[in-house]
């Protein structure tokens, strides 16, 4: 019955999470530039090095990823490619669910890695991205997968036959992380910590089974696996590969190529990226969490750090909570001490969320166990209703949870003037359904916050052939979600210039796709 009731659950996750990603519209990224660089880089790489005028662009970033997803899509007729897409990205995703559950199996116990393996699959901001992101999720698998293999390896020794095998895979992961995204490796640096502090005070001094020098041949077996995988996919660096990766990390790093989207909308506040709160990070973690989840833990350091049965049923619990901290603590000192911008809410720190979900994991395995005790049976009450109203909210915003803001926020209808909801556009195949608009006569409009190739297919795809994209000024109709933008008639980037496009051009809505009362993208006739 148990079993059964397992698999049960493991088919509605895996069914109602291809259900979303069947349903999420093109996003940004995915067509115009994961799966174009993913193109470039396997025509160059199949043609055997051909050499163009154009093939050099000075890519600051290793598509192996995005390769392999190409290579896989273009097995399958060319009209289905984005919803291919999504479910490729949904099953690495799945990956880093179950990574998290083997790494918290390794440190903990099996109950543990079944409720992490939950938590996490539920965590608003990672189920949305599961399935068109192609660039966060995939760190979040890297992250994951490899502080897990660094750990099992340490476990049972470097003496044992295949010990290396670990480090190959480490050694590829690494590659195709810091591929998507160079500053992976800085987010790796608290995990190396965290491995030789274990090597050199647990295995060194206590363990006859680790050898040191065998460990050090493992690192430059994985160091070379590594290399080889970046420069091969990294085709801007063909030219030089000795030099040229060190250079262009150089730039990206001290050049201001980290640097992303120029505005943004944040707790009814506009901002241009170089006045970006060092509170964003933070603020988005308290707005965007589970009300049941951030109770968690404020129940974990008030009340139950100081109990006895977490040190009691975990050997070394203090180092490996302390593990947990380190990883959660990571990415706030990665921004307040580099220049690194994040922005869109915390799909920058996606890696961040696995490690994030542990202690509520611990906390409720805690009150699964002391259920019996009065006390606990009213803790456990109370964080049972507000899973309860979690849930309802979560499968409320179906399909584009990563909207997804709790009470703490404020009231759902301020929201569009306070925080970018859907700011990858996900909404817009669904707004453009449901139009209905004469086909007959000439579709005049413009778009805001949007990618105008992407309006353009669901446009055709919905038989709207007799269209014409214009200005503002010359425009009937206008598309838009509430990304933040400049104001009419400044170039100037300054915060006081920043303004959300729907409140830069007023007019009347037409059709809107809402959740939760908050609209996530609109059509308006523009007055």
């Amino acid at each position: 019955m148990k079993m059964s009731l397992q698999k049960g659950i493991i088919f509605f996750l895996i069914t109602f999470s291809i259900y979303c990603a069947l349903n999420l519209g093109l996003t940004w990224d995915e067509d115009f530039l994961i799966y174009m660089q993913g193109k470039r880089t396997a025509e160059y790489l199949l043609s055997l090095g051909r050499i163009d005028e154009d093939i050099f662009r000075g890519a600051y970033y290793s598509p192996s990823y995005y390769t392999l997803k190409y290579m896989l899509i273009n097995i399958f007729p060319l009209q289905f490619r984005v919803e291919v897409s999504y479910l490729i990205n949904l099953f690495f995703s799945f990956l880093v669910i179950l990574g998290t559950k083997k790494f918290v199996e390794l440190l903990f116990n099996k109950e543990v890695g079944k409720i992490v393996f939950l938590i996490l699959f539920f965590y608003p901001a990672f189920f949305g991205h599961m399935a068109f992101n192609s660039k966060d999720t995939i760190i979040a698998l890297c992250h994951i997968w490899i502080f897990y293999l660094l750990l099992d390896y340490i476990k049972k020794g470097n003496l044992k036959k295949n010990s290396a095998n670990n480090f190959y895979l480490i050694g590829l992961l690494a590659a195709i992380g810091s591929g998507i995204n160079m500053f992976f490796l800085g987010s790796m640096l608290s995990v190396a910590l965290i491995v030789l502090v274990e090597i050199f005070f647990t295995k060194i001094i206590l363990s006859k089974n680790f050898n040191l020098k065998i460990f050090f041949k493992h690192i430059l077996k994985s160091f070379l696996v590594f290399y080889f995988v970046l420069i091969l996919f990294w085709i801007d660096t063909h030219p030089d590969i000795l030099t040229l990766p060190f250079k262009i990390l150089y730039e990206w790093v001290f050049g201001g190529l980290m640097r992303g989207y120029p505005f943004m909308l944040f707790d009814g506040n506009h901002y241009v990226f170089t006045d970006i709160p060092k509170s964003y990070l933070f603020e988005n973690l308290l707005f965007r969490s589970p009300e049941y989840f951030l109770i968690s833990y404020v129940l974990f350091f008030l009340i139950f750090f100081s109990i006895k049965f977490f040190k009691n049923n975990f050997k070394q619990f203090n180092y490996k909570i302390t593990i947990i901290l380190i990883m959660v603590l990571n990415p706030f000192i990665i921004v307040f001490l580099t220049p690194f911008s994040i922005y869109d809410g915390l799909r920058h720190v996606l890696w961040l969320i696995p490690y994030f979900c542990i202690i509520p994991s611990l906390v409720i395995y805690y009150l699964y166990k002391n259920i019996d005790l009065i006390k606990i049976r009213f803790i456990s009450g109370i964080m049972f209703f507000l899973i309860i109203f979690f849930l309802f909210n979560f499968f409320r915003l179906t399909p584009y949870q990563y909207t997804y803001l709790n009470i703490f926020s404020g009231n759902n209808k301020d929201h569009v003037n306070k925080f970018e909801n859907d700011y990858w556009g996900s909404s817009i195949s669904k707004l453009i359904k449901k139009f209905n608009l004469n086909k007959e006569e000439k579709f005049i409009y413009t778009v805001c916050g949007l990618n105008r190739e992407a309006v353009e297919i669901y446009l055709k795809k919905e038989g709207y052939f007799n269209t014409s994209m214009v200005s503002y000024d010359k425009a009937d109709y206008i598309i838009m979600i509430n990304r933040a933008t400049l104001k009419k008639n400044t170039k100037e980037y300054k915060s006081k210039n920043v303004t959300n496009c729907y409140a830069k051009h007023p007019g009347k809505n037409v059709i809107e796709i809402k959740r939760n009362n908050v609209v996530l993208s609109v059509l308006r006739k523009i007055n």
